[in-house]
């Protein structure tokens, strides 16, 4: 009985890896359509299915940005948690990230210096200090990202959609998550 229970443990967090990966694969590839599908469908009660879209096509088609998503690999996947009927499975993976951003037609050193610097800093609030380096050479900052991630399933074995955690999204993680795990991000 013991072994069936591991053997269905293992079972669904390989499919969880699966199809985070498959998700992972979908914004590398720039299929923003396609990524959104494994969304947690409430997460599009705050922010509509389109408008998400539209600003991931507008943060890679931008003419003040360049991005690329390098790498993405889970580091760890927890134990499903079963709260009001839904399974939850919290995970971390990490991706590597150049951004390369483009200054104004006859930025001043100074300014440039001045744009790189907030640049730097605002990346900094959000990836860590330890995890953002500006490349000189290249004209651009690499970025070593870690982030949390909630898996949601309603059976507990597949279909699992995704909410990424992000600190400044308190709203909704608070409509998303049940108190029991919102409460402690």
């Amino acid at each position: 009985m013991l072994s069936n229970l591991v053997m269905c443990q293992q079972d669904y967090k390989q499919t969880i890896e699966a199809e985070f990966t498959d998700y992972l694969n979908t914004i590398v590839n720039m299929e923003f359509e396609k990524s959104v599908e494994y969304i947690v469908p409430e997460f599009f009660d705050v922010v509509p299915k389109s408008q998400v879209i539209m600003m991931m096509q507008q943060g890679v088609k931008s003419k003040l940005m360049e991005t690329e998503i390098l790498n993405p690999q889970i580091l760890k996947i927890d134990n499903a948690v079963k709260i009001d009927g839904k399974y939850y499975v919290l995970l971390t993976y990490s991706s590597e990230m150049k951004i390369r951003f483009f200054g104004i037609e006859d930025e001043t050193k100074y300014e440039k210096s001045s744009r790189l610097s907030m640049t730097k800093g605002y990346l900094e609030d959000t990836f860590g200090s330890d995890n953002v380096y500006y490349n000189d050479e290249k004209d651009r900052f690499d970025i070593q990202s870690v982030k949390d991630v909630y898996a949601i399933s309603e059976n507990g074995q597949d279909n699992w959609r995704f909410l990424v955690i992000e600190k400044d999204q308190k709203m909704i993680i608070d409509h998303v998550l049940p108190t029991e795990i919102s409460e402690k991000l």
